[in-house]
C-alpha cells in the first residue's frame, strides 16, 4: 500500500512534488513497507508502491532525501541519501538503484573500460557473497534440491551479471560471457539485464531464435529496463531494434514501416547511432 504524508506548506503556500522510482540491482522494483523515503527536517515519509514508484509533496526548498530498506529477519538496515530540491510543480528524480559499494566500484571500472579491474571486483564480490562474508541490501531465497545451497544473495547474482558484461561486451568472449549470464539467472531468477546481455551473445553467435525469445521477455515488461545506466547506453528502444534484427535473421516481417519510423525517431532523439545504423541496414532489405 502506498502511503504519502503531505507536509504543511510554508513560504506563502509554495510547494511541489518529487517523483521517482526505487529498484534493486537488476532493475526490479522495490516497494512496500520495507522501503521508506524521508526528507530532512520533516516527519513525512513515503512507501513506494509495488512498482517502486513514489511521489512526495513538500514545501519548496533544499533537502536531503533518505531511502532506507530494512530486512530485520536478515539483521541489517541499508540507507542511501541524495541532495534534492523541491520546486513548484512536479519534478521527476529518476531511478534510485539500491546497490552495494563494491558493485558500484566494479561498474565504474567497466565504464572506464578497465575490464580486468572490474572482473577482479565482481569476482571478489561473488566469492564473498557465496561465503556469507558480504551483507547486501537484501537477500533472495530460492528453493533448491536437498543438500544444495538454497541461499543466493544479490551479491552473487549481480556479480555474475557484471562478469557476463565484462567478458561478452568488454572482451568479446561470448563463451565466457554466456556462462556468467546463465549463472546470474540461476534458479530461474528474473534478471532482465542478464537476459539482454545473453540476447546479445545469442545474436553474436547467430542464434536468432534464442535471442528473440529473451528480448521479447524483457520488452513485455515496459519500464523495467532502466538499470543500464550502470554500464552501457542500452535502452528499451535498442531492445526493439535488436528484436527487429532477430526477426529479420529468422525471415520474419516483424514490423511495419510506421513502426520503423517511430523507432528511428526515438533512436535519433536518444542519440544512439548503433540502433539507427541497424535500422538503416534493415530498411535496405525491405
Amino acid at each position: 500500500m502506498t502511503v504519502t504524508i503531505s507536509l504543511s506548506a510554508c513560504g506563502g503556500g509554495s510547494s511541489g512534488a518529487l517523483t521517482g522510482r526505487v529498484v534493486d540491482g537488476f532493475g526490479n522494483p522495490l516497494g512496500g513497507e520495507a522501503v521508506m523515503i524521508t526528507l530532512s527536517g520533516n516527519p513525512a515519509y513515503h512507501n513506494p508502491d509495488q512498482h517502486g514508484n513514489f511521489i512526495i509533496q513538500a514545501p519548496t526548498g533544499s533537502y536531503t532525501m533518505r531511502i532506507s530498506f530494512s530486512n530485520p529477519a536478515a539483521g541489517f538496515h541499508y540507507n542511501m541519501t541524495d541532495a534534492v530540491v523541491v520546486t513548484k510543480g512536479s519534478r521527476n528524480l529518476g531511478t534510485f538503484t539500491m546497490l552495494n559499494v563494491q558493485n558500484m566500484g566494479a561498474w565504474d571500472n567497466y565504464r572506464d573500460e578497465d575490464y580486468q579491474s572490474a572482473i577482479s571486483l565482481f569476482s571478489e564480490q561473488a566469492n564473498d557473497a557465496r561465503s556469507g562474508q558480504l551483507w547486501l541490501p537484501y537477500m533472495r531465497y530460492i528453493e533448491g534440491e536437498e543438500n544444495q545451497n538454497t541461499l543466493l544473495t544479490q551479491g552473487v547474482l549481480s556479480a555474475e551479471n557484471g562478469l557476463g558484461w565484462c567478458f561478452s561486451r568488454g572482451y568479446g568472449n561470448h563463451t565466457e560471457g554466456r556462462v556468467h549470464f546463465e549463472q546470474s539467472m540461476y534458479g530461474g531468477y528474473n534478471n532482465y539485464d542478464a537476459k539482454v546481455g545473453l540476447a546479445g551473445v545469442e545474436l553474436g553467435d547467430g542464434n536468432a531464435a534464442a535471442a528473440l525469445a529473451l528480448l521479447e521477455e524483457v520488452i513485455a515488461e515496459p519500464g523495467l529496463y532502466d538499470v543500464t545506466d550502470l554500464h552501457d547506453p542500452i535502452n528499451e528502444t535498442d531492445l526493439i531494434v535488436a528484436k527487429a534484427l532477430a526477426q529479420f535473421l529468422l525471415g520474419q516481417d516483424g514490423y511495419s514501416q510506421e513502426t520503423v519510423q517511430m523507432i528511428a525517431e526515438k533512436a535519433s532523439e536518444e542519440g544512439n547511432p548503433g540502433s539507427i545504423g541497424t535500422l538503416n541496414m534493415l530498411e535496405q532489405f525491405q
